[in-house]
């Protein structure tokens, strides 16, 4: 049985039913969602998905989640995404980021070249504002291999310094470890 495959992206003012609309459209024409990321970003719905089906859609797909959209959300649709790919992203050791302080400008530049410069990808960033001082929080992937983590953690962290904020560098497992409360309650 033939697959295929569909990104697609929206973003729209947000209001409360737009990821049930959208998730009851895609079961409407049969179809599944494989992966997906949504967010509020200053009031507005963001939402980017892959789904499958086991016919082509692409005809009907657009007209029908416009149908549930409000007027002038952006939409956009990629048919076969793994196609427009160079080649796959080779896999590497997922950490998490964190760099805190003061807002200033410059600082998402800060963070992006610090990471670019060490071949460390972003797969997920956020920012959490408490009046003037910002958390950054990224998701990032060694896609070389690290050869010596703890000088780039250390890099890392007195790079933040010279700007005036704290940060750390921890494998994924040390911050859920730290962060989530499920582990704490398997021990109780």
């Amino acid at each position: 049985m033939a697959q295929f495959k569909y990104l697609v992206s929206v973003i729209t003012p947000d209001k409360v039913g737009l990821t049930c609309d959208i998730a009851q459209t895609i079961v409407d024409l049969k179809g599944s969602i494989s992966d997906m990321r949504q967010t509020i970003v200053s009031g507005f719905f963001s939402l980017i998905f892959v789904t499958n089906h086991s016919e082509d859609v692409h005809a009907v797909l657009r007209a029908s989640l416009e149908k549930v959209l409000p007027e002038g959300a952006e939409l956009s649709i990629m048919e076969n995404p793994a196609a427009a790919l160079q080649s796959e992203s080779p896999e590497g050791t997922r950490h998490v980021a964190i760099a805190s302080g003061v807002d200033r400008p410059g600082m998402m530049l800060a963070i992006s070249s610090f990471m670019a410069q060490h071949k460390i990808n972003i797969e997920d960033w956020s920012t959490v504002f408490d009046g003037d001082h910002v958390t950054h929080l990224a998701y990032v992937t060694f896609r070389a291999p690290c050869t010596d983590l703890k000088t780039v953690q250390m890099q890392f962290k007195q790079a933040m310094a010279k700007v005036g904020f704290s940060a750390q560098i921890c494998h994924e497992d040390i911050f859920r470890a730290t962060g989530e409360i499920a582990p704490i309650k398997s021990i109780l």
